[in-house]
């Protein structure tokens, strides 16, 4: 069976890699657009860090700092004004997906003519991006070595997603001193959104044996690094190994595609404000109960990089061990038990797994291709 993997990012990984910025920058042109969020990176610092950087090796540099969680269309468009404006060479992100998800938009828009909303589906994108550089400030999406961009059409409210290698960034910058300001909620939250990447991605149709590798791999990294960022917030070596599990889950979740955890997902997250990975958290047991009989040998595999001792179990029993395990570390974590804890209505949950059902793609890439009353099921199981 024929299986593809591709990871075009060069990176760059380890403590003061911010730095380099400068340096590798210049390599793409004279005028740089940092896209960022509104406050964050400029309290902790990371913000002037990079822009001294920049400046030290003569960079002009131009700053856009409107991101917003889950971002707009309008952010989009707007920040592709201002770098059409200053004709900008390079993009780069700095910040959570969010942040990277709207410099890879900018970074399409100054190459390829029309809206971003062309762009929403697969391989739409025609011409390369100008080069991306991306740098993480959380341990989660990943976005820094994907092909994928989300982009929140708020007219139809639906989270629409861009997927091109012409977006993927030429260059990851992940330095694990940017995540050391992360607090305990965004620790958990991102820690659980890459965790949902490295098991969809694992056990996708689409899976791979180097991303089967990858994925294991984040999992257990993951399982016994995440409950100690949030124990021990100033360890650098745990930061450094969730960012690092972070990146891998990324790679996997671009070469495998995601499954029902993130379609459903995106729909606490769109009307109930809750972020994505808490939302991706509260629905994952539940989906993995549902999906582990359609690959029990996997889900034993993932049983195993959680910690769980397999030997003398049936194929199935430890397969099911997985989703105790998942259960276990999301309550470490401190991820509420169900939905209702955060506000999501049972009458909600009908509508929800209609618009859900219509995804072909998510639905195809699923291990066990779940029914719409199936999929409200899941939700209900998840109150």
């Amino acid at each position: 069976m024929e299986s593809v993997f591709y990871s075009p990012t060069r990176i760059i990984f380890g403590e003061g890699s911010l730095k380099r910025v400068g340096e590798e920058a210049k390599k793409f042109g004279k005028k740089v657009l940092i896209v960022t969020g509104k406050s964050s990176t400029k309290k902790s610092g990371s913000l002037d860090d990079l822009v001294n950087s920049l400046a030290s090796h003569n960079l002009q540099v131009e700053v856009f700092n409107k991101v917003e969680p889950d971002p707009s269309v309008e952010t989009v468009e707007e920040g592709a004004k201002v770098a059409k404006k200053c004709a900008v060479d390079v993009v780069i992100g700095l910040g959570g997906g969010s942040s990277m998800d709207v410099a890879k938009g900018i970074a399409l828009l100054m190459t390829n003519k029309g809206k971003i909303t062309d762009y929403f589906g697969t391989d739409k994108v025609k011409e390369p991006a100008v080069p991306i550089i991306a740098i993480p400030t959380t341990a989660g999406t990943g976005s820094e070595v994907t092909k994928y961009a989300v982009v929140t059409d708020r007219k139809k409210m639906l989270k629409q997603i861009i997927g091109s290698s012409h977006i993927s960034p030429r260059l990851a910058i992940l330095d694990p001193l940017l995540t050391l300001s992360m607090p305990a909620s965004l620790t958990a939250n991102t820690g659980a959104d890459a965790l949902s990447h490295a098991i969809e991605g694992y056990v996708s149709t689409q899976a791979n044996p180097v991303g089967d590798i990858l994925a294991l791999k984040s999992i257990a990294l993951i399982s016994e690094a995440l409950p100690q960022a949030i124990s021990q917030p100033n360890n650098l070596e745990v930061r450094e190994k969730m960012l690092f599990a972070s990146m891998l889950a990324g790679m996997v979740i671009s070469s495998a595609g995601a499954g029902i955890i993130h379609g459903m997902g995106y729909f606490i997250t769109l009307h109930y404000d809750a972020p994505h990975g808490l939302a991706n958290g509260l629905l994952m047991p539940e989906v993995m109960e549902f999906n582990l009989v359609a690959n029990p040998a996997k889900y034993k595999n993932i049983a195993e990089a959680m910690g769980k001792k397999i030997e003398g179990l049936s194929e199935m029993e430890a397969a099911r061990l997985s989703v105790v395990a998942m259960r276990e570390l999301l309550q470490k974590i401190g991820i509420p038990k169900g939905m209702k804890e955060i506000g999501v209505k049972e009458e909600s949950l009908a509508g929800f797994a209609k618009t859900v059902s219509r995804n072909e793609r998510l639905l195809t890439l699923n291990p066990r291709r779940p029914t719409r009353k199936e999929i409200e099921e899941i939700y209900r199981k998840s109150m």
